[in-house]
């Protein structure tokens, strides 16, 4: 008896100790078969019971988010779609906008009673796994939404899934498993520098997110190609971003460099681009703007393949992931069909040459702009100049001051790069004029 109550102690604390990690994490349900499902009993899906294949026709309820969040709020997120049911008047049962109340927009709070092993959400039209689901029957109308649940619940000693076994009236169970979500990492990208990572596989193309059927290098074409891997990008702190390229690159028969070989940087991919760079943290991409400026290899952009020089884009927009300790980046980038091109850099430890300066050494104002715009700065500027994003100079004056207006109705509509110096400052900042 004494071994048993030992071990139902430890099981406790086991479970205490992974529900009292549940605050500040996110889940979703596990896309797996039997993840969803409903029978006669705790743990039962004879009546129903998801397979592989709904769980793809039901993706838009595998992506929902159920975020414990550490302040012991709680949120539904749903996006743009979620799974609809004749009882909310989607009838056949699909993909449809969230319909409030289940939509998101519940102030709610969740709670966790470690004796009694039980999740508590609390806020009408809050909710886990089914919106229809509470503890007393099924929904057969939005309006009908309860104040709160309570989800009996176990976790997995690992602590990376969650099943809820719930009953919901007479002998009816319902029967979900949840999946713990990777919290996303932060990326840190003002003042790093980057190289590809030397290693095979770091760079390459195929029909896929992710695949380098096509080709992927080796080790010894990395070896060959060191030219290219010692190239820097470099992402600095005012926003500006260059190409550090010495005094060979990587040349392709599209540079005219056939067959192809290490090379003298040709422009404009020359690292000689006025460039900025800009992350969107909710999208997770960067876009370089500056005509020339790229990451990873000059040739591919969002639509395509360069098959000349003169036909460089002047803005670039890739999507990013990042390794949990922030040392390595991911682009996996569609350039058009089903081409994927695949890269793999590498933080470098000296950034000792990235410009670290404060993003506030001037500002820009309105941005965007139509007719004038007004440079302003804390310090005594000594010129202005205004680039287009093939490098051209649009703008130059050493007439400054504070406050500096400059008339830019002239202009055509579009991206501009607006540089400034100081006696031994330069700083770059991005103009939209519309």
């Amino acid at each position: 008896m004494k071994k048993n109550y030992l071990l139902l102690l430890m099981m406790t604390v086991a479970f205490s100790s992974a529900f009292g990690q549940l605050g500040g994490t996110t889940w979703k349900l596990a896309p797996e078969a039997k993840s969803l499902g409903v029978g006669p009993g705790e743990g039962n899906t004879d009546w129903w019971a998801i397979d592989d294949a709904n769980v793809a026709t039901r993706a838009c309820l595998y992506d929902d988010e159920y975020k414990f969040n550490a302040d012991g709020s709680f949120e539904n997120v749903l996006g743009d779609q979620t799974w609809g049911e004749p009882w909310q008047k989607v009838d056949p049962e699909a993909c449809t906008a969230p319909i409030a109340p289940h939509d998101g927009s519940a102030i709610a709070t969740w709670d966790f009673d470690a004796d009694a092993m039980e999740v508590t959400i609390t806020g009408k039209g809050a909710y886990l796994g089914l919106a229809k689901v509470h503890n007393t029957g099924e929904l057969a109308s939005p309006d009908d939404a309860v104040a709160s649940i309570t989800y009996p619940v176990s976790m997995s000693a690992d602590g990376e899934k969650m099943t809820i076994d719930m009953n919901y009236g007479g002998d009816g169970w319902w029967h979900f498993v949840l999946a713990k979500q990777e919290e996303p990492v932060e990326v840190k990208l003002g003042g790093t520098t980057w190289k590809l990572a030397p290693e095979a596989k770091s760079l390459g193309v195929g029909p896929g997110e992710g695949n380098t059927d096509w080709w992927a290098i080796d080790d010894a074409n990395v070896a060959t190609r060191a030219c290219l891997y010692d190239d820097e990008y470099k992402f600095n702190a005012d926003g500006s971003f260059e190409n550090v390229l010495g005094d060979q690159t990587w040349g392709e028969p599209w540079q005219k460099v056939d067959p192809e070989a290490c090379t003298a940087p040709i422009a404009p991919h020359d690292g000689s681009a006025i460039a900025t760079w800009d992350f969107d943290a909710d999208a997770m991409e960067v876009t370089i703007t500056g005509k020339g400026a790229y990451l990873g290899l000059a040739k591919v952009h969002n639509t395509g393949e360069l098959a000349s020089p003169d036909d460089a884009v002047a803005s670039i927009t890739y999507p990013v992931s990042m390794s949990a300790d922030g040392e390595k980046m991911t682009i996996d980038m569609n350039y058009g069909g089903d081409g994927w091109w695949h890269f793999v850099f590498a933080k470098q430890e000296d950034n000792s040459s990235v410009r670290t300066l404060d993003r506030n050494l001037f500002k820009v104002y309105p941005n965007p702009a139509k007719n004038e715009i007004t440079v302003s700065s804390n310090e005594n500027l000594s010129k202005v100049t205004i680039y287009d994003v093939t490098g051209k100079v649009m703008f130059s004056t050493s007439d400054v001051n504070l406050n500096s207006t400059v008339n830019v109705s002239a202009f055509s509509r579009g991206i501009y790069m607006v540089e400034v110096l100081t006696d031994n400052k330069t700083s770059v900042k991005r103009l939209i004029l519309e």
